[in-house]
């Protein structure tokens, strides 16, 4: 056999075609196994069922009503005011259950999230959150191919307001769950609540946001404010907002390090074979 006939075998081919098949298909069982391992890790710490927690009434409470609404909007004339003029509202926490209870806005929070207290430093808050359980293929009555029956995560939160240059979110410091504990990872995803993320574009809410300079707690209340040159902090910045996904692709990059190593190997054993076949070959000849 000729020399050349080595340099033309199909064997480098075929590895690289194994190769590529084999990641594909590592990414594809990682992916798949993702949402399971996940559902594991939650059904340690939430329930099956909702334990709905109490709604602020509306009906009796109108006075009450109509002085948050009238105390909301004169904060929101002085955000679009004088901006050398500073803007100032206080809610404590009987205002923000009665506006959970009384505002669009934030009507996903009612039955979920109720403030217990304003501390020094937190807002402590009940909730009764729903999440995404274990992956499950719809039944002939629901829309979708796949879908997941609710998990609930029942405790209580203790968490700080903040400020992005366009919008109010919560920080979460700490999670309880009677007689379980929150899983690391969660928490990652946890840290940091958008409540008001489908109110970026509210006619009403959104500029209003995007107006304060200041989101704090004293004296047992929430304080939200606008101060005469200064500017927005930006303390959610994207890092923070990333870290959730953070384990996942290191996950994938050891997995794919893992892959890169392997077609090394192979690719050397493949070199070193046609070696041995040129030698065999060339020895035959000689012979």
């Amino acid at each position: 056999m000729p020399p050349q006939a080595t340099a033309r075998s199909p064997f480098a081919g075929c590895l690289i075609l194994i190769l590529a098949l084999l990641i594909l298909l590592f990414l594809i069982g990682f992916s798949a196994w993702i949402p399971f391992r996940q559902a594991d890790e939650i059904e340690k710490f939430t329930a099956p069922s909702p334990a709905p927690l109490p709604i602020e009434a509306i009906e009796g409470n109108e006075p009450r009503v109509n002085q948050l609404v009238e105390r909301l909007e004169a904060f929101r004339q002085q955000l679009h005011g004088d901006t050398s003029v500073p803007a100032r509202l206080e809610l404590d926490a009987s205002d923000l259950n009665l506006a959970i209870a009384a505002f669009d806005p934030v009507r996903d929070l009612r039955g979920s999230f109720r403030i217990r207290e304003i501390t020094v430093d937190h807002l402590v808050i009940d909730i009764c959150y729903k999440l995404n359980g274990r992956p499950r293929l719809a039944r002939d009555d629901e829309e979708d191919t796949i879908t997941s029956d609710p998990r609930y995560l029942i405790g209580t939160l203790k968490g700080r307001p903040q400020l992005t240059r366009r919008e109010l979110v919560l920080k979460v410091d700490s999670l309880e769950v009677p007689s379980a504990i929150v899983a690391e990872g969660f928490m990652n995803h946890f840290e940091t609540l958008r409540i008001f993320e489908d109110s970026l574009k509210h006619p009403t809410l959104g500029p209003a946001m995007a107006a304060m300079t200041r989101a704090e707690i004293s004296n047992g209340k929430l304080i939200l404010s606008r101060l005469p040159g200064e500017s927005p902090p930006d303390l959610v910045s994207d890092d923070d907002m990333r870290k959730g996904g953070s384990r996942l692709i290191t996950w994938l990059g050891i997995g794919a390090c893992i892959f890169l190593a392997f077609a090394a190997l192979m690719v050397v054993l493949g070199i070193r074979k046609q070696r041995r076949d040129a030698k065999t070959n060339d020895t035959r000849d000689d012979a």
